[in-house]
Parts: structure tokens; sequence; C-alpha cells
């Protein structure tokens, strides 16, 4: 990040000193804070295979209903449980050829996978009731995993970021204006791009998913993908903040 913000600073900085006749230095800080998620999604999912797809619909409808009821037996609340749900219909046609003593026919078989799935929203802090949750939807004969992880109250965490995505600034604005023998006036206007971003810790590097302001961070992620891989720990979401702030300089 400090190589190619020092190249985009330089340039902004001359330009800046020719059109306007007074010296200006810009650069783009960042700042990022990990926390724990507050609020955990549990996905509960059930499946069912028959030749007859009503009746494997009508099933699969009953099987979830069951299990979402030993859930609300266990603790969960059924305002918790979206009335919504999430429902995929595969049709399989398997062939196969039999044979008697003179002939030898396909036989067709048509079938239907029916699978029906609910999100159902957990306090993060409820472990107890996470854990229970699971092993009851399994004992159901349902499956049950973790589905996703999300922050709803990020004031704290964004407030945190975007002080030090300032700070980040201020300090590369002073090694900058150092390096070209300049003094670091005051801070003339502070721009943010976006709102502050929460997302999930990522596990590796993709150079894929880069938006407007992560190419200044391109080589540095990069590298960070060539160290050894560590998986986030989960429950683990990052805020991050990104501005662009402009300084006074003077000779």
């Amino acid at each position: 990040m400090k190589t190619m913000a020092i190249l985009l600073s330089l340039t902004i900085l001359t330009l800046s000193a020719a059109a306007e006749g007074a010296s200006t230095l810009t650069v783009v800080g960042e700042g990022e804070v990990a926390v724990p998620a507050d609020t955990v999604y549990v996905t509960i999912s059930v499946t069912t295979h028959d030749d007859n797809l009503t009746l494997a619909s009508s099933e699969n409808e009953a099987s979830l209903d069951r299990t979402v009821e030993a859930l609300v037996g266990v603790g969960v609340k059924r305002e918790d449980v979206p009335s919504g749900r999430g429902i995929s219909v595969q049709s399989i046609t398997t062939r196969s050829r039999v044979c008697n003593n003179s002939t030898c026919v396909i036989v067709t078989d048509n079938a239907s996978l029916v699978t029906s799935q609910v999100t159902i929203r957990f306090d993060a802090e409820d472990g107890a009731l996470i854990n229970r949750s699971i092993e009851t939807a399994r004992a159901e004969g349902a499956e049950a995993v973790i589905s996703g992880y999300a922050l709803e109250d990020a004031s704290e965490a964004v407030a945190e970021a975007r002080q030090r995505a300032i700070e980040d600034a201020e300090d590369d604005a002073e090694d900058l204006a150092s390096a070209a023998g300049l003094h670091l006036g005051k801070r003339l206007e502070i721009f943010e791009p976006s709102r502050p971003a929460v997302r999930q810790q990522p596990a590796g590097f993709d150079p894929l998913d880069l938006d407007t302001m992560d190419i200044f961070d391109f080589w540095e992620a990069m590298m960070g993908s060539l160290k050894a891989e560590t998986s986030p720990e989960p429950g683990m979401l990052e805020v991050r903040s990104q501005v662009v702030v402009t300084y006074e300089v003077s000779s």
C-alpha cells in the first residue's frame, strides 16, 4: 500500500500545486477492525426422495414442520423462525438395461428430490441454544449448519475503523511530506468513497475481488497470500473503512 500510495500522492501533489498555485497532498487511509458477530444464522433443511412429486413435497413440508416444532420445544422463539421457506426440486431419471433369455429392454425410472429449508436467526452470545438447536434438528433427521454471521449493531466498530483510517492517512501524509522536503499543514478535506463495509474475514486472497480502492493494497494482499494459510476464526467479521484525505503542505 505504501509504495503505490507514495507514487499516487506525489502525482497529486504536483498537479494540485500547478493547478491552484497552492500545494496540497492527498492520501488514502485505511482502517480495519476485527469484531465478533452478534448474530448467527442456522439453516435447517430436509430432503425427500419419492417417485411422486406431490407426495414428496407434502412429506418434506411435514418433516420440516416437525423439526421446527422440536426446535421451539428446546427454546427457539417462534418469531425467530421465518414463515417463508426455500424449496428446490430436482427430477431424477435413471435408465437400466434388463435382459431375460431372449430379449433386452430399457427400463426408465423417474423420481423427484425435494429439499425444503428455513434459516433461523440466533443471538451469537447464546451458544448453548445454537448447539442445542443443531443437535435437535439433526436428531429429527434434518440437516443443520451455521450458514452465516452478521453484525447488526456495527456503530462502534464503524467509528473505530474510521478513526484508524484517518490516523493511517495522517501517518502516510507525514511520511510523504517529509520525503518531499515539505511541512504537513492542516487537514483540508476528508472524503469517504463508501460507507465502511462489514464482511467475513477472507481465508485467502482473490485478485478478482477488488474494488476501486483495493487496488492500493494489491501488492500487500498478494504477498500476504503467499504466507502460511490460516483460516479466519469462525464468527469474526471485518469492518473496513477507507478515506481520502487532503492536507495543506508548505516548503
